[in-house]
């Protein structure tokens, strides 16, 4: 936990550049889409149990809080899935990996993602029934700035406010031991050999996170702009899974993007775990946890999906 807390302290104030911060959003945005899907697994199983219950709760995503949560999602997808494929691409092509061109498709990547998240944005926004945002195109740009802005802000702050000395960190955040934090984590990395096991973990992120950016974008566009989520009830579920000629189709798409996402975002949890948690039996708590969380979910999922029966 003192790891968790140095790093993270170091990474506000450290003045890294591109590299840092393409490092600290990504994790960030994996993490908090991964709790999205938790939660969505958790409702989509609720269908078991009739339109009654799956009805009476959607009112939460349709209430405004979420609706700003669902933008965030929104960002958090489009932002880890382009600089997943960057990520991608500059490991299979190295001459993509040089400081040089690393900035510069980091900010075509950054431009891109800005311009995708403030149309899908604002169209999410006005385009919701409940008050305050429906047709609402001032307060709904205001929100999608400023959830962009907001993590710039905090930023800003933490590199500017001094830093404190229980933390250990040097005073000049220029100097600051972000990249001593950095040191420690690939030393704890290479303490374990990339075996076979290893670098098959490696692919696998790899070549599941170039399919999520299919998957995941597709069904979060026609989810959300396609139909939307105020038509989506069980009628919706039951007219989806149970189409005579798309039905097996759509339960096998959520089938696959369930495993893919489960444990794409599992494993990158065991990442962050490794990473910040050095005590042997603080870790292998957390990480029997997150694999036990996994496989309940990859569980619930499947068994609504193929034993799902309206009838």
């Amino acid at each position: 936990m003192a790891a968790l807390i140095q790093t993270a302290s170091s990474v506000l104030r450290y003045r890294g550049g591109a590299g840092q911060w393409a490092w600290v959003i990504h994790r960030a945005a994996g993490l908090g889409v991964l709790a999205f899907l938790l939660l969505h697994i958790v409702d989509i199983f609720l269908v078991t149990f009739g339109p009654g219950i799956f009805n009476e709760l959607l009112f939460i995503y349709k209430a405004w809080p979420f609706r700003i949560l669902e933008v965030a999602l929104l960002f958090g997808l489009l932002y880890h899935a382009l600089n997943g494929l960057r990520i991608i691409f500059a490991d299979f092509l190295p001459v993509l990996a040089k400081r040089s061109t690393a900035r510069t498709l980091f900010y075509i990547q950054i431009a891109i993602t800005g311009v995708l998240f403030a149309i899908g944005g604002i169209v999410m926004l006005t385009t919701a029934k409940e008050e305050p945002f429906g047709n609402n195109l001032l307060l709904s740009t205001l929100v999608v700035v400023g959830i962009v802005a907001l993590p710039l802000i905090v930023a800003l702050f933490f590199s500017l406010a001094p830093t404190p000395t229980t933390i250990g960190l040097d005073r000049d955040p220029s100097t600051g031991n972000y990249q001593d934090g950095v040191d420690l984590i690939v030393r704890n990395r290479q303490r374990r050999p990339m075996n076979r096991v290893e670098l098959n973990i490696w692919l696998f992120m790899r070549i599941s996170g170039f399919i999520l950016v299919f998957l995941a974008l597709f069904h979060f566009f026609l989810m959300h702009f396609i139909y939307g989520v105020d038509i989506i009830d069980f009628k919706f579920i039951v007219e989806r899974w149970t189409d005579p000629v798309l039905g097996l189709f759509w339960r096998s798409y959520d089938l696959a993007l369930l495993v893919f996402a489960l444990v794409h975002g599992m494993f990158g949890v065991r990442y962050v775990i490794e990473d910040y948690f050095h005590n042997r039996t603080v870790r292998f708590i957390l990480l029997a946890g997150a694999v036990l969380t996994e496989i309940a979910l990859i569980a619930m999922g499947a068994f609504v999906i193929f034993t799902f029966n309206p009838a």
